[in-house]
């Protein structure tokens, strides 16, 4: 991806989908250093660009009816945060699989070939199916071609 910003936007909204959802039912805080990492202010108490666009990740999530929350604390994070019924259901969808990085073998000849599908049971099928351990599984994976797919997803269905 060429824009990092929106990179990191993706990374953020994967992060924040995935502990709002660790929870629910439950209403929790939410903070930017959970999301972003740690930022010390500077001399002028302003944060780095990078957490400030966590910090507006959230805000943005409960503008586009992902998450409701009661107030904002500072620009540190969201207080009572909770998923909201449209996001419960995308995470609990089940989908085909959204995004399969590429594995390659090599043979005696050196042609390259994907590997082939292992073989699970109907239910662990189901299960890797769900949205939420798709958008887990990406995150795992740290592959930000993966987690983009994922969030894409879930924002356009």
């Amino acid at each position: 991806m060429a824009d990092i910003n929106i990179e990191n936007f993706y990374r953020y909204i994967a992060k924040i989908l995935s502990m709002l959802y660790a929870q629910f039912p439950t209403k929790t805080p939410v903070f930017v250093d959970d999301v972003a990492g740690i930022d010390e202010p500077d001399e002028y108490g302003l944060h780095s660009p990078r957490y400030t666009a966590g910090f507006y990740s959230l805000i943005w999530l409960g503008e586009e009816d992902f998450l409701r929350y009661t107030n904002t604390i500072r620009q540190d994070g969201v207080d009572q945060a909770i998923l909201t019924h449209k996001a419960f259901l995308k995470l609990t969808a089940v989908a085909e699989p959204i995004y399969v990085a590429p594995t390659f073998r090599t043979d005696e000849s050196n042609v390259v070939s994907l590997t082939p599908n292992e073989n699970l049971s109907p239910s662990v099928i189901e299960e890797r199916k769900l949205v939420i351990n798709q958008l887990r599984s990406a995150l795992r994976s740290g592959d930000s071609i993966a987690i983009s797919k994922v969030v894409t997803y879930i924002l356009r269905h």
